[in-house]
């Protein structure tokens, strides 16, 4: 025979469920925005017009906090000795800690690595750590002796190679800023197969730009 619900145990039964609701609420949506360049950008809010928008609901997961942009060097004055040349944080030797570690004195701060633009051979660009990138393959449309299209007879491929140049050092900061939001963005939106490694190189960079001069 199923069981009555009476009045005295109905509050209990309603207190439950309002404890278990934010549990099944703990989402964010978020909001992939593309513009005509191809630059994405990740938002709480909708999308621009002019812009392809694709929405996403994710757990929340906690993020770590991008450090505040650091003053820009004063200049040194006209006629000053250069000295020797200026010494730059090198991301491949920082130590495996979690980004939120703030060991690093700010006197002891160095320059960021170098970073590069790229352009590819369809117009789009991206940022690179890397200057040389390796050479991609297009296919080329070729045709018959006859001109006949259909009368291929083999494939034809171009070698192309993005072109890239370094990012000027009064934008180096802002561009590394850049570089680690799109590498959280891989990571939020990674397959759960890959997440581990997004996740692993998104925390690299914010700890290059945490402990460079670009950390303030």
């Amino acid at each position: 025979m199923p069981r009555l619900l009476t009045p005295s145990r109905l509050p209990g039964l309603l207190l439950c469920g309002l404890l278990a609701a934010p549990a099944a609420m703990a989402q964010t949506t978020l909001y992939r925005c593309t513009d005509a360049a191809g630059n994405l950008t990740v938002q709480n809010r909708p999308c621009p017009p002019g812009t392809t928008q694709r929405v996403q609901t994710v757990a929340d997961v906690p993020s770590v906090p991008m450090p505040a942009p650091a003053p820009a060097p004063a200049a040194p004055p006209a006629g000053a000795d250069a000295g020797p040349p200026p010494r730059v944080l090198d991301s491949a030797a920082l130590p495996q800690r979690p980004a939120g570690d703030d060991a690093v004195a700010g006197e002891d701060r160095l320059p960021p690595p170098p970073l590069f633009r790229c352009t590819t051979h369809e117009g789009d660009s991206y940022l690179s750590e890397e200057q040389e990138q390796p050479p991609r393959y297009l296919p080329l449309r070729t045709v018959g002796l006859d001109g006949d299209p259909s009368a291929v007879a083999g494939q034809a491929h171009q070698v192309v190679r993005d072109q890239c140049a370094r990012v000027p050092d009064g934008a180096a900061c802002d561009a590394w800023r850049r570089y680690a939001r799109e590498a959280e963005s891989r990571w939020r939106f990674a397959h759960p197969d890959n997440a581990q490694r997004r996740r692993g190189e998104y925390e690299r960079l914010a700890r290059v730009v945490a402990e460079s001069a670009c950390g303030g």
